[in-house]
């Protein structure tokens, strides 16, 4: 007797992230979204699943209504599948229950108003999975969602995986799918018939299903893979081979689950595929531990969220919370949250637009509930209780300043509000696992012409690289203390290759609310010492910040010996900021400096630095070295400065030194 047929599905997941580039979309669209679905249409009579993250099926109506229309004749007229999810494709167990229960419902209404289709399954972001996650999903209206073989392996379920589970926590249930690893590395990077020739092969009987279900940039938009899919016909060979081949069936999700039932239970503990688990050392969240710039996103993310929750609507508002409550949903997208080969964590404009955003839904918050209270103000100065720590909250008419008490005492955020912009949206430069690779040129493909998977692809994009690999001593933050014995110079700063001779950079500060009335502020304390290998002398730093102006800071910075000899040192004073000045991007050393415009080319802003006494000023470019899908490269993070004086100190005497800051 012929041996049954094999069952499969073939599931592609097309995102790009909010706040990416217009030419990046414009670059997928026309690599891999437009001649796949072109090719595809080919062959209309096999099924397909597809997910379209809502913000990439946002630019798709806004820039290419006509690929939206080839969609919408595709699935009316063949065996399209679409998937649902987080609308911007949000990591479930990363946002509140409440978001991610807006979100769902909100991706939903989105296809069955453009589509027609009211979907059954949700695409799980990164395939981030835990138990817990049951519930939220049901209520939210979803069915089943797709896996990684690996979940289910831990679970306990016998490699191959095939076939759908069910996960049930408290009396809620849901199916599970599970993507197969091997055909993720198959596809399309072996010959078509090697595929077909591993799904024969492999053992499967009747509720069996093998599943690929994989990002559709794998074909024509990672390297190498646009000539070898399209121009020498990779898929449209292997479509051809689908169809002619009677001992493989295709089928959507929905269908397969009609015609077959699930293989029992299974509790599946948190995972991800396996190369996420290895990036995040076995658990996705430990990123926010690794990133505390994450960690911070995250803080003011779910901050945000508690302060639309705690707020209705009143008359005249509704529009407003929508659009709050949107730009939240925005700021949740997952890429700028985490880093591998793909994450978005070392991109700026990818952390950037997440500050946009939730200095939008915060705003129009913020003008909320003064309506419903009746009040025209707005509280200036209040502490805020995040997950990493306590933060102050300065705010005046046009800036927005958050203090990290934890850590030095800094400047760790700071928004212009007119343009909705973090200009302090730093990253701090870390050993990374990949900067031990040798960077050389990836080894050529086993096949003349078959391109790397993602996975084997790791060079450089330039030569030298390795001399630009620097790591910072500290967090990249703003009003950092440094004490140096002498002054440093710009490669020293540049590098951050310098000796510390004071305890104060990262450490806690006390803190407290500045008095008067007329300034509100806040005042950082901070009891340490300068050190040097023959002498320990104590010495208290403080700095008092009160608003200037609708957009300024003024610091009064006091430094006192509490010892009872004199102390002779360099104070300096390190800010960071997230902006595109071409002149200081090259690198700045200039003596007896009082004031100083930095101009930021990416916005159209000046920030002006002024100090009472002379300093020196030193500005250096910040670059990392990550890795992406093309390699490793240099990314350009923002602009490090310091600002330099020397000082005596008799015993027991106090000098201080005023600086000002402003945004225009």
């Amino acid at each position: 007797m012929p041996s049954p047929s094999k069952s499969f599905i073939f599931c592609v997941h097309a995102h790009q992230p909010v706040g990416n580039f217009d030419s990046v979309f414009e670059e997928a669209y026309e690599r891999s979204y437009r001649p796949f679905f072109k090719v595809w249409e080919r062959h209309s009579s096999l099924p397909l699943v597809c997910h379209l993250s809502g913000s990439l099926v946002d630019w798709l109506e806004k820039h290419k209504p006509e690929f939206i229309l080839k969609l919408k004749k595709m699935a009316k007229n063949g065996p399209v599948e679409f998937l649902g999810g987080g609308y911007y494709e949000p990591i479930f167990g990363l946002i509140p229950r409440r978001d991610l229960k807006g979100q769902i419902p909100m991706m939903a209404d989105k296809l069955e108003s453009v589509f027609g289709q009211s979907p059954e399954g949700a695409w799980l972001p990164e395939r981030v999975w835990d138990p817990d996650l049951v519930g939220p999903l049901k209520k939210s209206g979803v069915e089943y969602t797709i896996l990684d073989d690996l979940h289910l392996e831990k679970a306990g379920k016998e490699d191959p995986v095939t076939g759908y589970f069910q996960a049930k926590d408290n009396g809620e249930s849901i199916d599970l799918f599970a993507s197969m690893k091997q055909l993720r590395y198959l596809i399309p990077f072996r010959k078509p018939e090697e595929t077909l020739s591993f799904i024969r092969s492999t053992d499967a009987s009747a509720g069996d299903v093998f599943v690929f279900a994989d990002d559709i940039e794998k074909f024509g938009f990672w390297p190498g893979t646009y000539d070898w899919v399209y121009k020498e016909k990779w898929l449209d060979s292997f479509l051809t081979l689908l169809e002619n081949d009677p001992s493989v069936t295709l089928y959507t999700f929905s269908e397969f689950r009609k015609r077959f039932k699930s293989k029992g239970w299974a509790r599946v503990p948190h995972g991800s595929y396996s190369e996420m688990m290895e990036w995040s050392q076995g658990r996705f969240y430990n990123f926010l531990k690794k990133y505390p710039e994450s960690q911070y996103m995250n803080d003011r993310m779910r901050s945000v969220s508690r302060m639309l929750e705690a707020i209705h609507p009143v008359n005249g508002t509704r529009e407003a919370y929508d659009l709050a409550q949107r730009a939240l949903y925005r700021a949740q997208c997952n890429c700028s949250y985490w880093h591998g080969v793909f994450g978005g964590l070392y991109l700026h404009h990818l952390r950037s637009a997440v500050f946009e955003n939730l200095i939008q839904a915060e705003s129009a918050a913020e003008g909320i509930r003064r309506k419903a209270s009746g009040s025209r103000k707005t509280a200036p100065l209040r502490l805020l209780r995040l997950g990493s720590g306590d933060r102050w909250q300065l705010r005046q008419k046009n800036l927005e300043t958050f203090f990290n008490p934890k850590y030095g005492g800094a400047l760790e955020e700071m928004d212009y509000l007119p343009r909705s912009v973090n200009l302090m949206c730093n990253l701090q430069r870390r050993r990374e696992v990949y900067h031990e690779t040798v960077l050389r040129a990836p080894e050529p493909a086993a096949g003349a012409h078959e391109p790397l998977s993602i996975h084997q692809i790791l060079g450089s994009k330039e030569k030298d690289l390795e001399k630009h690999l620097h790591y910072d001593v500290c967090r990249r933050l703003s009003l950092l203390d440094h004490l140096f014995l002498e002054e440093i110079d710009l490669k020293q700063f540049s590098d951050s290759k310098y000796t510390e001779v004071g305890d104060f950079v990262g450490a806690r500060y006390d803190h407290r609310p500045a008095a008067g009335k007329d300034a509100p502020g806040v005042v950082f304390t901070k009891h340490g010492h300068f050190v040097t290998p023959s002498v320990r002398h104590a010495l208290v730093i403080q700095k008092t910040v009160t608003p200037k102006g609708d957009s300024g800071l003024r610091v009064r910075t006091q430094l006192q010996n509490k010892s009872h000899k004199p102390v002779h040192f360099v104070w300096g004073v390190e800010f960071n900021f997230s902006i595109g000045d071409e002149y200081a991007r090259h690198g700045v050393s200039a003596d007896r400096v009082k004031e100083w415009i930095l101009k930021d080319s990416w916005r159209g802003l000046k920030i002006r630095l002024f100090s009472k006494e002379e300093v020196q000023f030193l500005a250096a470019p910040v670059e990392t070295i990550s890795e992406s899908e093309s390699g490793l490269e240099r990314t350009y993070q923002g602009l490090g400065v310091l600002l330099q004086r020397r000082f005596s100190l008799k015993p027991r005497e106090i000098k201080e030194h005023l600086l000002e800051l402003s945004v225009s």
